[in-house]
């Protein structure tokens, strides 16, 4: 048995000890509200026939359909089936620019938050396709081989930083070469790479390789992250305060999105350019750029599906929660004879007179 969220079992087992304090508590309270506001004599003649045992019972129920209902949401699951898997063919590379550069905030937070956030949504428009990630800066190195696992994915994305590669600089050509390698060389369906990265190449040489790409049936889309008016280059020192990055001169470093060199790695390998301006951008992209392409359905493997048995106890959850409705608090006895109030009683004890 396993839990897909887990968080609610942790729930659940933190509800049972304050569930049995609250409900003590606020089965106390009511007593003592009620003797509060009913005077002693009274408090008996008003609670006749109410059962104490299911009071508590009520309670009870209370608490094991609430801790039932956590457990029924943490989503217990047990047995399972294996399930092919089948993607679509068409296998993405996804080349993110990790520069210092990608640090300017003329895109919030910064150029490579974005990034990583337009990976995402890549992620979330693909859904059949097999996704990888390359990391490039002055270098390049596969980080993520392509899968169909959303999760290593992710993670695999979501551990990008400038730090990772210690050669800096902005090296598209060598991003490329790096994925046109990390392609299957039995992968039958259509092949894309798409570019993530403010533009600013210090290699010559990307166009050509483009070029041998779109040779080899590789289609590559850019996007460009960042603003063309730019902004100064600021960095943290280990300290954690910003301080600007300077050039070889002591001057302060302005960096700014050049789309030319992306436009044109674009044009010739057979894709195109577009600024990343939000989700809406991906979208565009995969619908224009990649979904069009020519798919070969291939299977991919097998995956276990665990089979959910939530059911179970949310089901009894509800059965108990509604006994705990429908149970009165007083028990159906049949009553032993009048209840005699205050009045009656003294009318009763006062003597008879007679009329001689």
């Amino acid at each position: 048995m396993n839990f897909a969220d887990s968080i609610f079992l942790w729930l659940a087992v933190l509800f049972i000890p304050l569930t049995a304090g609250f409900l003590w508590w606020t089965w106390r309270l009511k007593q003592a509200a009620a003797r509060r506001f009913v005077r002693a004599r009274l408090f008996a003649q008003l609670t006749v026939g109410v059962s104490h045992p299911r009071q508590i019972l009520k309670r009870v129920l209370m608490g094991l359909g609430l801790v039932l209902a956590l457990f029924a949401m943490a989503r217990p699951r047990w047995g399972y089936h294996e399930q092919e898997t089948v993607s679509s063919g068409l296998d993405i590379l996804v080349c993110i620019d990790v520069s210092r550069s990608m640090l300017a905030d003329d895109t919030k937070p910064n150029r490579l938050t974005r990034a990583k956030l337009a990976a995402y949504d890549l992620m979330a428009v693909a859904r059949t396709e097999r996704l990888g990630v390359v990391a490039f800066a002055g270098d390049a190195f596969l980080q993520c081989p392509l899968t169909l696992d959303d999760e290593a994915f992710r993670q695999s994305v979501e551990s990008l930083d400038t730090d990772i590669i210690p050669n800096q600089g902005t090296a598209v050509g060598s991003a490329l070469r790096e994925a046109m390698h990390a392609f299957d060389k039995e992968s039958q369906g259509s092949r894309a790479i798409v570019i993530i990265s403010d533009g600013e190449d210090q290699e010559t040489g990307a166009s050509e390789v483009a070029e041998q790409a779109a040779r080899d049936g590789i289609r590559i889309f850019t996007l460009g992250v960042g603003t063309t008016t730019g902004t100064i280059l600021r960095t943290p020192d280990p300290y954690g305060n910003p301080v600007f990055v300077k050039d070889e001169n002591g001057d302060a470093v302005k960096s700014r999105l050049e789309e030319g060199l992306l436009r044109k790695v674009a044009d010739v390998g057979g894709g195109f350019y577009l600024p990343l301006q939000g989700r809406p951008t991906l979208k565009v992209m995969y619908d224009r750029g990649l979904a069009p392409l020519p798919r070969s359905r291939q299977k991919s493997g097998a995956q276990r599906e665990w089979i959910e048995r939530f059911q179970w106890s949310l089901g009894l959850a509800i059965l108990l929660l509604a006994i705990e409705v429908v149970l009165p608090e007083r028990s159906f006895r049949r009553s032993q004879g009048p209840v005699e109030g205050p009045g009656r009683g003294l009318a009763a004890r006062e003597p008879q007179l007679t009329q001689k």
